[in-house]
């Protein structure tokens, strides 16, 4: 795969210019971390910089999850690997990082459908996991994940998430909802919000078990 080292360390900075607030609001411990990560890449420590930006994406850090993708991609600081590299821009996708759209797509490109159909399943698994904790960013993102990520979204199921999401005040799957709401007959409109209301429900009871 053909590289350019000075369009990727562009690709890089610019993220971390975007980053640098959202970090901010987490913990100094991930921003400081994440310094160090575009410092390692910034004087060509690209195995460094690939390692640290793994460890920060395994931590759902959105930004460290585009940056890690791209490495993966480009097979830069760690071989090429384009089932790594799909999985992680899809959970920068998404967690917001708007970049990953394009990667997403690139990459999917070059996967065949089943490879993409057993990543779907992976990605699925990941997303509810933390949703599951109670994570409301995570529930979005298995609303999106039933909808955008597979072939042919999931009306059903990604409205019952997004309904779980939209109570939890995440404002990022009301096209979903608006979209499957112009698809879904009524009766299975009224499935997926009888099945919403009881996911909400054992989210927040296990959240308050924890406290």
């Amino acid at each position: 795969m053909c590289l350019s080292f000075k369009n990727i360390t562009i690709i890089i900075l610019v993220v971390w210019s975007l980053t640098a607030l959202s970090v901010n609001a987490n913990t100094q411990v991930l921003k400081r971390e994440f310094d160090q990560a575009s410092y390692a890449f910034a004087t060509k420590n690209y195995v460094g910089a690939a390692k640290m930006f793994k460890s920060l994406s395994e931590k759902n850090d959105p930004n460290s999850q585009y940056n890690y993708a791209l490495l993966l991609f480009k097979g830069v600081g760690t071989p090429t690997d384009l089932e790594e590299a799909w999985y992680w821009a899809w959970r920068a996708r998404l967690n917001g990082v708007e970049r990953a759209n394009l990667l997403t797509m690139d990459i999917a490109k070059m996967l065949s459908s089943e490879e993409a159909e057993s990543l779907q399943v992976r990605l699925l698994a990941a997303v509810e996991l933390d949703a599951d904790a109670g994570d409301p960013r995570a529930i979005s993102s298995v609303a999106k994940t039933y909808f955008y990520v597979k072939e042919t979204p999931d009306y059903e199921d990604g409205y019952t998430w997004a309904l779980v999401a939209q109570a939890f005040g995440q404002e990022d799957v009301l096209d979903i909802i608006s979209d499957a709401e112009a698809k879904l007959a009524l009766d299975e409109k009224l499935k997926s919000q009888r099945l919403a209301n009881e996911i909400f429900s054992e989210i927040v009871n296990s959240s308050s078990g924890t406290n």
